[in-house]
């Protein structure tokens, strides 16, 4: 599968690409995000760097919402999506090649090592011995006093 897929993208597409307004930051904290991400690669806490944001750049936020923010945004980015501005349609691309399933999914078993494995898998839930069940501990009799057997 390729890293990023291909989008020829026509005249007037990109008329309507150009008149798309710029799309706001969705935290206060994005514009900030490099220098959060060095303070947190520093081995910063994030109180420290929520008093930091505050004493430096005048951005108060709860140390949770910085920790959110941190762990939503160091995560490796998606590739985005290839634009290519040209009038003519992409030229067709080979067929993608079938997927060797023995090199995919590791080593294959044999019939016979995958029914031993399964019996093996099997003898591990039964239970060891087939043992009687304990007698009750309590007697109750209402003609009785209760009693304890003792084993």
């Amino acid at each position: 599968m390729p890293k990023s897929t291909l989008f020829v993208v026509t005249d007037e597409l990109r008329c309507v690409l150009d008149a798309l307004p710029a799309i706001p930051p969705k935290s206060c904290l994005d514009p900030l995000r490099p220098f959060i991400l060095h303070l947190r690669r520093d081995g910063r806490t994030y109180r420290n760097i929520q008093q930091i944001l505050a004493d430096e750049c005048d951005v108060r936020v709860h140390h949770e919402t910085l920790r959110r923010f941190i762990k939503s945004r160091s995560k490796p980015r998606k590739p985005k999506l290839e634009l290519e501005f040209e009038r003519e349609q992409p030229k067709s691309s080979a067929s993608p090649q079938p997927v060797d399933q023995s090199t995919a999914s590791g080593k294959r078993l044999s019939p016979e090592e995958r029914a031993a494995q399964v019996e093996f898998i099997r003898s591990l839930n039964k239970p060891a011995s087939q043992e009687q069940p304990a007698r009750p501990r309590w007697n109750l009799d209402v003609d009785k006093p209760r009693t304890i057997h003792k084993p």
